[in-house]
């Protein structure tokens, strides 16, 4: 699995995906024979291309601490930098008061895109903003980020089995057609057995949503 920090390696099981598993010659060499003219040097940072061509039929669940689960899919590759673009999706056992109900635990789902150096010479970058992932997510694979996300959390839940869930924008006064996926992964959930128990804005302007799967048996 590519990791956060250190040396990254990648494993066939946290990369698989329709069709086959993804290895790292394989997705040098496919890339390698997409790029059939070098990239101009003022293009280098927009040299990724997409590694999958659909939602992986195999999710890894690994739990990275005592607290925090997650999902890692590679979904992009530059061959200029040797940088590879993952969706992490992210299950956090919370201690902590939820102001909204005064709840003291919770997991709070996240997700995020990283760019890893596999050669271990430039630091991970990671955003939750769409803004500033794009240019990291070729068109290819674009429509496939969200879907991967509901999956990853569908692995999660699973794995996990939580009693409340709670997710939350990182921008304030989200826009309607932001709000979208939000509610794509609200509908997940709601296919694996939790009930919206509670909806609205924080005291930061943020939009929260509360699931429980204790109020469905």
């Amino acid at each position: 699995m590519t990791r956060r920090s250190g040396r990254p390696t990648i494993d066939g099981a946290c990369v698989a995906a329709t069709g086959g598993v993804l290895t790292l010659p394989l997705i040098r060499s496919v890339i390698a024979a997409k790029v059939a003219s070098p990239v101009p040097l003022r293009n280098q940072i927009l040299a990724f291309v997409s590694v999958i061509s659909g939602v992986p039929a195999l999710l890894s669940v690994e739990a990275e601490d005592a607290a925090s689960h997650v999902v890692l899919v590679p979904v992009a590759y530059c061959a200029v930098t040797d940088r590879l673009v993952q969706v992490e999706s992210r299950l956090t056992d919370t201690q902590a008061v939820l102001w909204r109900r005064k709840l003291t635990r919770f997991h709070e789902f996240s997700f995020t895109i990283l760019v890893v150096s596999l050669a271990d010479d430039t630091p991970t970058y990671e955003t939750q903003d769409r803004t500033y992932a794009r240019p990291y997510l070729p068109d290819a694979c674009r429509p496939f980020v969200i879907p991967i996300v509901a999956a990853s959390l569908r692995a999660l839940v699973a794995h996990v089995r939580p009693w409340l869930i709670y997710r939350v924008t990182k921008s304030r006064y989200p826009p309607e057609k932001a709000l979208r996926k939000d509610l794509f992964l609200t509908r997940t959930l709601e296919d694996e057995g939790y009930a919206l128990i509670e909806t609205g804005s924080d005291p930061w302007d943020r939009r929260f949503w509360i699931l429980s799967r204790a109020l469905t048996g």
